[in-house]
C-alpha cells in the first residue's frame, strides 16, 4: 500500500496547489501518468448539456485517437457508459471489449493498448466526468489500482469544485465592485443633473432678457430695416436656445411616472433639439420620417429617456466607426404598434455584442466612457409600458436599428 498512498499524495498535492480549473486537470492528468508509469490516461469532463464528454486532459494519446476522444456521448463506449452510470470498468483487452466505440477500435489495436481502467469524477454526488488510463503491458489491472484510480478521481473532483466555487466566488466580487462603481457613478451623474438644472436655471433669466430686449429695439420706428434683421436673428437664436434649456430642465427634473396621451413625434423633436449641438460638432445629418401615427399611453419624460440613450449610442457609433454618419428617425405604426425607429451608419453589431446588447453592465465603449447601463435601463422602462426594445443591424446598408414599439390604445 506504501507506494500507492505515496502516488495518490503526489497526485492530491498536484492538484492542491491550484484553484484554476484548467491548472487542476493539467497538473491532474501529468502527475498520474507519471508517477504511475502507465502509457496512456484521459480526463473527459460533462458539458453543460450533461450529455456531452469533453476531453480536457489526456497524456500519451496518438493524434489518431485523441481526434475519437475529442467528444463523446454520455451511455455510449466504454468512457461514455462509466459517465452515465457511475460505475468504473476494468477491461483485460480493450481491443476486443465489445464496449468500446467502434470509431475507437482501430486506434486503439493498432497502438496494442490492453488493459483499460476508468473510472467516474464525482463532487457532492454529482457526476462530473471520468479518468481513464491504459497499458500496452498484458499484466491485468489488479484492484488495488482500480482503488487508487478512484481515489485520485475523488481528489480531482474535490479540487474541480473548490476551483468552481473559488471562480464563482471571484466573478461575485468582481461584480459587486463593478455595481458599486455603477452606483458611485449614478450619484456622480445625479449631482452633475442638479447643476445643470441650477445653471439652466441661471441661464434662462438673461437669455429671456435678451429676447425681451430684442423685440423691444425691433419695434422701435427709427431702426433700420438691417438691424431689424439682425434683431429677428438674435430673437429667434435666443427663443431656441431657451426652449434648449426648458427641454433640459423638463429631462433633469424627477418626475413620478405618469401616463397620459403622448405625441411620439413631440419627443423626438424635444430629444433632437437637446442633442442638436453634440450632432452638429460631430457632422452627423439627421433625417426625420414622420408617418401617421396616432397617441400612445405613455410617460413622456421616459419616452425621452429611452430616445436620448439610442441616439447618444447612434452618434457614439457613428463617430468610432468612420464614413458617412446619417441619423434616421422614422414613426409610424404596424399591427397595433406605434414604432420609432433609430438608425445610424455605424459599423453595426457583432453576433457576440448582438446577444448581449441589453445585458446589465455590458458595454463596447472604453472604460469609463459608458456604464452598461443606458440599454438595460431603456430596455425595463419600454417594458414597464407594454412595449418592446428591438436591435438589428440595416439591411439596407452597414449600421444598426434599434426600434421601440407600444402599445396603441388606452392601458387597461
Amino acid at each position: 500500500m506504501e507506494p500507492h498512498l505515496r502516488i495518490l499524495h503526489a497526485v492530491a498535492e498536484a492538484v492542491g496547489r491550484s484553484l484554476d480549473v484548467e491548472e487542476v486537470l493539467r497538473t491532474a492528468v501529468a502527475a498520474l501518468t507519471q508517477v504511475t508509469g502507465h502509457e496512456i490516461s484521459s480526463l473527459h469532463l460533462l458539458a453543460d448539456d450533461g450529455r456531452t464528454l469533453v476531453l480536457r486532459g489526456e497524456r500519451g494519446m496518438s493524434p489518431a485517437l485523441r481526434a475519437v476522444n475529442e467528444t463523446l456521448t454520455a451511455g455510449e463506449g466504454l468512457i461514455g457508459g462509466v459517465a452515465a452510470t457511475g460505475d468504473g470498468v476494468v477491461v483485460a483487452d480493450a481491443a476486443t471489449s465489445p464496449d468500446l466505440l467502434d470509431a475507437a477500435r482501430g486506434a486503439v489495436g493498432r497502438e496494442g493498448i490492453r488493459g483499460f481502467v476508468c473510472v467516474p469524477i464525482r463532487s457532492r454526488g454529482q457526476i462530473l466526468g471520468t479518468l481513464a488510463i491504459g497499458r500496452r503491458m498484458p499484466t491485468p489491472f489488479a484492484p488495488d489500482d482500480v482503488a487508487l484510480l478512484q481515489a485520485t478521481a475523488d481528489q480531482i473532483g474535490v479540487a474541480l469544485d473548490n476551483a468552481r466555487l473559488y471562480s464563482e466566488t471571484a466573478q461575485q466580487l468582481d461584480e459587486l465592485r463593478r455595481t458599486q462603481a455603477q452606483l458611485v457613478h449614478a450619484e456622480k451623474l445625479s449631482a452633475i443633473g442638479e447643476l445643470a438644472s441650477g445653471v439652466a436655471h441661471e441661464i434662462n433669466n438673461p437669455l429671456t432678457t435678451i429676447l425681451g430686449h430684442a423685440h423691444l429695439i425691433g419695434d422701435m420706428p427709427d431702426v433700420p430695416p438691417a438691424a431689424k434683421e439682425r434683431l429677428k436673428v438674435i430673437a429667434d437664436e435666443a427663443t431656441r436656445a431657451a426652449r434648449i434649456v426648458q427641454n433640459l430642465l423638463a429631462f433633469a427634473r424627477r418626475y413620478p411616472p405618469e401616463r397620459r396621451p403622448c405625441l411620439l413625434t413631440d419627443q423626438v423633436e424635444r430629444v433632437l433639439e437637446l442633442v442638436d449641438f453634440r450632432l452638429r460638432q460631430d457632422a452627423v445629418e439627421v433625417v426625420t420620417e414622420f408617418g401617421p401615427c396616432p397617441v400612445v399611453w405613455a410617460d413622456g419624460h421616459q419616452v425621452q429617456q429611452v430616445l436620448l440613450n439610442l441616439v447618444q449610442n447612434a452618434q457614439h457609433a457613428m463617430a468610432t466607426g468612420g464614413g458617412a454618419r446619417t441619423l434616421t428617425i422614422r414613426t409610424g405604426t404596424t399591427d397595433g404598434w406605434a414604432r420609432i425607429e433609430v438608425l445610424d451608419t455605424g459599423t453595426g453589431l457583432a453576433p457576440e455584442v448582438l446577444s448581449r446588447v441589453f445585458d446589465p453592465f455590458f458595454t463596447t465603449k472604453p472604460e469609463g466612457e459608458g456604464s452598461g447601463l443606458g440599454l438595460s435601463v431603456s430596455y425595463g422602462l419600454v417594458a414597464e409600458h407594454g412595449g418592446r426594445l428591438l436591435a438589428a443591424n440595416r439591411r439596407d446598408r452597414r449600421g444598426a436599428v434599434f426600434t421601440v414599439e407600444l402599445p396603441l390604445g388606452e392601458p387597461s
